[in-house]
Protein backbone atom coordinates (compact mmCIF):
# COMPACT_ATOMS: atom_id res chain seq x y z
CA UNK A 1 0.00 0.00 0.00
CA UNK A 2 1.30 3.43 -0.97
CA UNK A 3 2.30 5.26 2.23
CA UNK A 4 2.28 8.59 0.37
CA UNK A 5 -1.39 8.07 -0.53
CA UNK A 6 -2.25 7.37 3.10
CA UNK A 7 -0.36 10.42 4.34
CA UNK A 8 -2.01 12.63 1.73
CA UNK A 9 -5.49 11.46 2.71
CA UNK A 10 -4.83 11.97 6.43
CA UNK A 11 -3.39 15.43 5.72
CA UNK A 12 -6.58 16.31 3.84
CA UNK A 13 -8.59 15.23 6.88
CA UNK A 14 -6.31 17.26 9.15
CA UNK A 15 -6.60 20.42 7.03
CA UNK A 16 -10.40 20.20 7.00
CA UNK A 17 -10.36 19.58 10.76
CA UNK A 18 -8.23 22.72 11.21
CA UNK A 19 -10.80 24.62 9.17
CA UNK A 20 -13.50 23.38 11.56
CA UNK A 21 -11.29 24.36 14.50
CA UNK A 22 -10.93 27.90 13.13
CA UNK A 23 -14.67 28.11 12.43
CA UNK A 24 -15.36 26.96 15.99
CA UNK A 25 -13.00 29.54 17.49
CA UNK A 26 -14.64 32.25 15.35
CA UNK A 27 -18.09 31.21 16.53
CA UNK A 28 -19.21 30.27 13.01
CA UNK A 29 -19.79 26.64 14.05
CA UNK A 30 -21.05 26.79 17.63
CA UNK A 31 -22.53 23.93 19.65
CA UNK A 32 -25.90 24.33 17.91
CA UNK A 33 -24.24 24.34 14.50
CA UNK A 34 -22.22 21.21 15.33
CA UNK A 35 -25.37 19.42 16.46
CA UNK A 36 -27.23 20.34 13.28
CA UNK A 37 -24.30 19.31 11.09
CA UNK A 38 -24.21 16.02 12.99
CA UNK A 39 -27.89 15.46 12.27
CA UNK A 40 -27.33 16.18 8.57
CA UNK A 41 -24.51 13.65 8.56
CA UNK A 42 -26.45 11.03 10.53
CA UNK A 43 -29.72 11.26 8.62
CA UNK A 44 -28.60 12.36 5.14
CA UNK A 45 -24.97 12.16 4.01
CA UNK A 46 -23.78 8.95 5.76
CA UNK A 47 -26.76 6.85 4.58
CA UNK A 48 -26.21 8.18 1.05
CA UNK A 49 -22.53 7.25 1.17
CA UNK A 50 -23.43 3.74 2.35
CA UNK A 51 -26.18 3.41 -0.30
CA UNK A 52 -23.80 4.54 -3.06
CA UNK A 53 -21.36 1.77 -2.16
CA UNK A 54 -23.95 -0.84 -3.25
CA UNK A 55 -24.01 0.42 -6.85
CA UNK A 56 -21.70 -2.41 -7.92
CA UNK A 57 -22.27 -5.70 -9.69
CA UNK A 58 -23.17 -8.82 -7.72
CA UNK A 59 -20.58 -11.59 -7.38
CA UNK A 60 -20.19 -14.67 -5.21
CA UNK A 61 -16.78 -13.39 -4.11
CA UNK A 62 -18.32 -10.21 -2.71
CA UNK A 63 -20.97 -12.23 -0.87
CA UNK A 64 -18.27 -14.41 0.72
CA UNK A 65 -16.29 -11.31 1.66
CA UNK A 66 -19.37 -9.91 3.43
CA UNK A 67 -19.43 -13.00 5.64
CA UNK A 68 -15.70 -12.60 6.32
CA UNK A 69 -15.96 -8.94 7.38
CA UNK A 70 -18.97 -9.54 9.63
CA UNK A 71 -17.38 -12.62 11.21
CA UNK A 72 -14.10 -10.83 11.90
CA UNK A 73 -15.91 -7.72 13.17
CA UNK A 74 -17.97 -9.82 15.59
CA UNK A 75 -14.85 -11.53 16.90
CA UNK A 76 -13.03 -8.21 17.40
CA UNK A 77 -15.99 -6.68 19.25
CA UNK A 78 -16.08 -9.67 21.59
CA UNK A 79 -12.31 -9.48 22.14
CA UNK A 80 -12.39 -5.72 22.79
CA UNK A 81 -15.22 -6.14 25.31
CA UNK A 82 -13.19 -8.71 27.25
CA UNK A 83 -9.97 -6.68 27.11
CA UNK A 84 -11.71 -3.46 28.15
CA UNK A 85 -13.01 -5.21 31.25
CA UNK A 86 -9.51 -6.44 32.06
CA UNK A 87 -7.77 -3.08 31.47
CA UNK A 88 -10.32 -0.74 33.05
CA UNK A 89 -11.95 -2.97 35.65
CA UNK A 90 -10.55 -1.02 38.63
CA UNK A 91 -11.26 2.52 37.36
CA UNK A 92 -13.96 4.71 39.03
CA UNK A 93 -17.55 4.11 37.96
CA UNK A 94 -17.89 7.52 36.29
CA UNK A 95 -14.74 6.94 34.18
CA UNK A 96 -14.73 3.18 33.52
CA UNK A 97 -17.70 3.08 31.09
CA UNK A 98 -16.16 5.93 29.08
CA UNK A 99 -12.76 4.27 28.86
CA UNK A 100 -14.30 0.92 27.97
CA UNK A 101 -16.54 2.54 25.37
CA UNK A 102 -13.50 4.16 23.73
CA UNK A 103 -11.75 0.80 23.58
CA UNK A 104 -14.72 -0.99 22.01
CA UNK A 105 -16.13 1.60 19.61
CA UNK A 106 -14.11 3.48 16.99
CA UNK A 107 -15.19 6.34 14.77
CA UNK A 108 -15.64 3.81 11.96
CA UNK A 109 -18.51 5.67 10.32
CA UNK A 110 -17.96 9.42 10.30
CA UNK A 111 -14.19 9.13 9.97
CA UNK A 112 -13.73 5.52 8.90
CA UNK A 113 -15.94 5.43 5.80
CA UNK A 114 -14.33 8.51 4.21
CA UNK A 115 -10.86 7.05 4.82
CA UNK A 116 -11.95 3.67 3.41
CA UNK A 117 -13.38 5.41 0.36
CA UNK A 118 -10.15 7.32 -0.17
CA UNK A 119 -7.94 4.23 0.19
CA UNK A 120 -10.06 1.40 -1.24
CA UNK A 121 -12.78 3.08 -3.31
CA UNK A 122 -16.45 2.05 -3.35
CA UNK A 123 -15.59 -1.58 -2.51
CA UNK A 124 -13.98 -0.38 0.71
CA UNK A 125 -17.13 1.51 1.71
CA UNK A 126 -19.24 -1.50 0.68
CA UNK A 127 -17.46 -3.84 3.11
CA UNK A 128 -17.09 -1.08 5.69
CA UNK A 129 -20.89 -0.76 5.71
CA UNK A 130 -21.19 -4.30 7.04
CA UNK A 131 -18.66 -3.57 9.77
CA UNK A 132 -20.93 -0.66 10.72
CA UNK A 133 -23.91 -3.03 10.86
CA UNK A 134 -22.06 -5.00 13.57
CA UNK A 135 -21.00 -1.70 15.20
CA UNK A 136 -24.58 -0.47 15.62
CA UNK A 137 -25.84 -3.82 16.88
CA UNK A 138 -23.18 -3.88 19.62
CA UNK A 139 -23.51 -0.12 20.28
CA UNK A 140 -27.27 -0.16 20.93
CA UNK A 141 -27.22 -3.40 22.92
CA UNK A 142 -24.02 -3.86 24.94
CA UNK A 143 -22.83 -0.24 24.75
CA UNK A 144 -26.24 1.15 25.67
CA UNK A 145 -26.64 -1.18 28.64
CA UNK A 146 -23.01 -0.68 29.77
CA UNK A 147 -23.64 3.05 30.21
CA UNK A 148 -26.82 2.36 32.17
CA UNK A 149 -29.39 2.58 29.41
CA UNK A 150 -32.70 0.87 29.96
CA UNK A 151 -35.59 -0.18 27.79
CA UNK A 152 -37.50 -3.16 26.55
CA UNK A 153 -35.96 -5.56 24.06
CA UNK A 154 -38.32 -4.19 21.43
CA UNK A 155 -37.12 -0.61 22.03
CA UNK A 156 -33.46 -1.63 21.83
CA UNK A 157 -34.04 -3.66 18.66
CA UNK A 158 -35.87 -0.70 17.11
CA UNK A 159 -32.88 1.59 17.84
CA UNK A 160 -30.53 -0.88 16.15
CA UNK A 161 -32.48 -1.65 13.01
CA UNK A 162 -33.94 1.79 12.29
CA UNK A 163 -30.58 3.54 12.27
CA UNK A 164 -30.40 5.45 8.94
CA UNK A 165 -27.12 3.84 7.86
CA UNK A 166 -28.53 0.37 8.56
CA UNK A 167 -31.66 1.22 6.55
CA UNK A 168 -29.33 2.24 3.71
CA UNK A 169 -27.76 -1.23 3.94
CA UNK A 170 -31.21 -2.87 3.62
CA UNK A 171 -32.07 -0.89 0.50
CA UNK A 172 -28.57 -1.24 -0.92
CA UNK A 173 -28.60 -5.02 -0.47
CA UNK A 174 -31.79 -5.25 -2.53
CA UNK A 175 -30.15 -3.20 -5.30
CA UNK A 176 -26.96 -5.28 -5.07
CA UNK A 177 -28.51 -8.76 -4.94
CA UNK A 178 -31.08 -8.18 -7.69
CA UNK A 179 -28.90 -6.03 -9.91
CA UNK A 180 -31.46 -3.21 -10.03
CA UNK A 181 -30.21 -0.49 -12.43
CA UNK A 182 -29.99 3.00 -10.95
CA UNK A 183 -30.65 5.93 -13.34
CA UNK A 184 -27.59 8.13 -13.82
CA UNK A 185 -29.15 11.31 -12.33
CA UNK A 186 -30.11 9.44 -9.14
CA UNK A 187 -26.69 7.79 -8.90
CA UNK A 188 -24.92 11.15 -9.35
CA UNK A 189 -27.15 12.86 -6.78
CA UNK A 190 -26.60 10.08 -4.22
CA UNK A 191 -22.83 10.23 -4.82
CA UNK A 192 -22.74 14.02 -4.49
CA UNK A 193 -24.57 13.99 -1.16
CA UNK A 194 -22.63 10.98 0.15
CA UNK A 195 -19.30 12.63 -0.66
CA UNK A 196 -20.18 15.42 1.81
CA UNK A 197 -19.73 12.99 4.73
CA UNK A 198 -15.97 13.33 5.09
CA UNK A 199 -15.70 17.15 5.07
CA UNK A 200 -18.71 17.56 7.37
CA UNK A 201 -17.34 15.01 9.85
CA UNK A 202 -13.96 16.74 10.00
CA UNK A 203 -15.54 20.18 10.40
CA UNK A 204 -17.57 18.90 13.36
CA UNK A 205 -14.56 17.29 15.04
CA UNK A 206 -12.50 20.46 14.58
CA UNK A 207 -15.28 22.63 16.00
CA UNK A 208 -15.72 20.33 19.04
CA UNK A 209 -11.99 20.37 19.78
CA UNK A 210 -11.96 24.18 19.57
CA UNK A 211 -14.25 24.41 22.61
CA UNK A 212 -11.86 22.51 24.90
CA UNK A 213 -8.94 24.05 26.81
CA UNK A 214 -5.63 22.64 25.61
CA UNK A 215 -4.16 22.47 29.14
CA UNK A 216 -7.12 20.46 30.43
CA UNK A 217 -6.87 18.05 27.50
CA UNK A 218 -3.15 17.28 27.69
CA UNK A 219 -2.79 17.04 31.49
CA UNK A 220 -4.80 13.82 32.12
CA UNK A 221 -2.74 10.64 31.76
CA UNK A 222 -5.87 8.50 31.42
CA UNK A 223 -6.72 9.99 28.03
CA UNK A 224 -3.34 8.82 26.71
CA UNK A 225 -3.97 5.32 28.02
CA UNK A 226 -7.35 5.39 26.32
CA UNK A 227 -5.82 6.61 23.05
CA UNK A 228 -3.09 3.94 23.18
CA UNK A 229 -5.63 1.15 23.60
CA UNK A 230 -7.90 2.58 20.88
CA UNK A 231 -5.29 3.57 18.29
CA UNK A 232 -2.55 0.99 18.79
CA UNK A 233 -3.65 -2.13 20.69
CA UNK A 234 -6.99 -2.76 18.96
CA UNK A 235 -5.84 -2.29 15.33
CA UNK A 236 -2.69 -4.35 15.93
CA UNK A 237 -4.82 -7.18 17.34
CA UNK A 238 -6.99 -6.93 14.22
CA UNK A 239 -3.89 -6.97 12.06
CA UNK A 240 -2.74 -10.17 13.79
CA UNK A 241 -6.16 -11.72 13.14
CA UNK A 242 -5.99 -10.88 9.43
CA UNK A 243 -2.66 -12.70 9.13
CA UNK A 244 -4.52 -16.00 9.39
CA UNK A 245 -4.11 -17.75 6.01
CA UNK A 246 -7.15 -17.65 3.75
CA UNK A 247 -8.64 -14.33 4.87
CA UNK A 248 -9.33 -12.13 1.79
CA UNK A 249 -7.17 -9.02 1.49
CA UNK A 250 -9.78 -6.27 1.12
CA UNK A 251 -12.07 -7.28 4.03
CA UNK A 252 -8.90 -7.64 6.14
CA UNK A 253 -7.74 -4.14 5.18
CA UNK A 254 -11.18 -2.69 5.91
CA UNK A 255 -11.27 -4.34 9.35
CA UNK A 256 -7.87 -2.96 10.37
CA UNK A 257 -8.73 0.49 9.00
CA UNK A 258 -12.02 0.57 10.94
CA UNK A 259 -10.21 -0.32 14.16
CA UNK A 260 -7.44 2.23 13.52
CA UNK A 261 -9.93 5.09 13.83
CA UNK A 262 -10.13 7.25 16.99
CA UNK A 263 -12.77 6.92 19.71
CA UNK A 264 -16.37 7.12 18.53
CA UNK A 265 -18.08 10.49 18.79
CA UNK A 266 -20.97 8.64 20.49
CA UNK A 267 -18.74 8.44 23.60
CA UNK A 268 -19.49 12.03 24.59
CA UNK A 269 -23.16 11.74 23.66
CA UNK A 270 -23.69 8.63 25.82
CA UNK A 271 -21.75 10.17 28.72
CA UNK A 272 -23.98 13.26 28.58
CA UNK A 273 -27.20 11.24 28.39
CA UNK A 274 -26.35 8.90 31.26
CA UNK A 275 -24.78 11.50 33.59
CA UNK A 276 -21.22 10.23 33.37
CA UNK A 277 -18.22 12.54 33.06
CA UNK A 278 -18.97 14.14 29.66
CA UNK A 279 -15.97 16.48 29.91
CA UNK A 280 -13.64 13.51 30.39
CA UNK A 281 -15.36 11.78 27.45
CA UNK A 282 -14.70 14.84 25.27
CA UNK A 283 -11.03 14.76 26.27
CA UNK A 284 -10.73 11.10 25.27
CA UNK A 285 -12.37 11.70 21.90
CA UNK A 286 -10.35 14.86 21.21
CA UNK A 287 -6.95 13.37 22.11
CA UNK A 288 -7.54 10.13 20.20
CA UNK A 289 -8.69 12.13 17.17
CA UNK A 290 -5.60 14.35 17.23
CA UNK A 291 -3.18 11.45 17.76
CA UNK A 292 -4.86 9.42 15.01
CA UNK A 293 -3.39 11.86 12.50
CA UNK A 294 -0.04 10.16 13.20
CA UNK A 295 -1.18 6.62 14.01
CA UNK A 296 -3.59 5.95 11.11
CA UNK A 297 -0.90 6.15 8.40
CA UNK A 298 1.45 3.98 10.47
CA UNK A 299 -1.13 1.28 11.19
CA UNK A 300 -2.66 1.18 7.72
CA UNK A 301 0.79 1.03 6.10
CA UNK A 302 1.35 -2.30 7.91
CA UNK A 303 -1.52 -3.97 6.01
Amino acid sequence: MDLTLILNQVLILFIIMLTGFAAGKAGIIDSTGSKKLGEVMLFVTSPMMVFKSFFISFSTERLINILWIMGMASFMFLLSILLSKLIYGRFPEDKAPILRFCAIFSNCGYMGLPVMHALYGDDGVFYGSFYIVCFHIVLWTYGYVMFGGQGTKRQIIRKVFTNPSIVAVYVGMVVFLFGIPIPEPIESAVAAVGNMTMPISMLIIGAVISSAKLRDIVSDWRVYLSASVRLVLMPLLALALTRIPGIPDLPAAVLVTALAMPAAANTTVFAEIFNKDAVFASKCVSVSTLLSIATIPLVVSLI
